[in-house]
C-alpha cells in the first residue's frame, strides 16, 4: 500500500506574525517576490495582506457608492400650498436642503458641485 501525502497543508498564521512580514513589504527597497518566498508565501497572498492592512482601502478606491437613506414621517401631508416637502440629503460632512419644486437640473448641479469638492 503506497501513501501519498496530500500536499501542503495550510499555514495559520498569528496577527502578529502578518504584521512582521506586512511592516517589511511596506520598507524603501522591498521586494515582495523575495520576502513572500522567505517566509513560505506566495506573493499574491503577501499582495492580499498589504491590501487587506490598509483600512478604507476597499472603499476609497471607489469613487461613488451608496448611503443609506432615512425617510421620516413629519407628522402633516405637507405644506399647505400642495408644493411638496423639502428633501434632505444628508452625509457624513454635510446636509443639503433640497426646497420643493426645485427643478432636476438645479438639484443636479447641486449635487455634481458637492462630489468634486471631495
Amino acid at each position: 500500500m503506497d501513501v501519498i501525502p496530500a500536499g501542503p497543508s495550510r499555514r495559520r498564521w498569528s496577527a502578529e506574525a502578518k504584521a512582521r512580514i506586512i511592516a517589511s513589504s511596506f520598507e524603501p527597497g522591498a521586494n515582495i517576490a523575495e520576502i513572500a518566498r522567505a517566509h513560505g508565501l506566495l506573493p499574491q497572498q503577501l499582495y492580499a495582506w498589504r491590501h487587506d492592512s490598509i483600512p478604507g482601502k476597499r472603499l476609497a478606491s471607489k469613487k461613488l457608492g451608496f448611503v443609506p437613506a432615512v425617510v421620516e414621517d413629519a407628522g402633516g401631508s405637507g405644506p399647505a400650498d400642495g408644493g411638496g416637502d423639502e428633501i434632505v440629503i444628508r452625509t457624513a460632512r454635510l446636509a443639503i436642503h433640497v426646497p420643493p419644486g426645485a427643478s432636476e437640473d438645479h438639484i443636479a448641479r447641486v449635487l455634481a458641485a458637492v462630489s468634486r469638492s471631495g
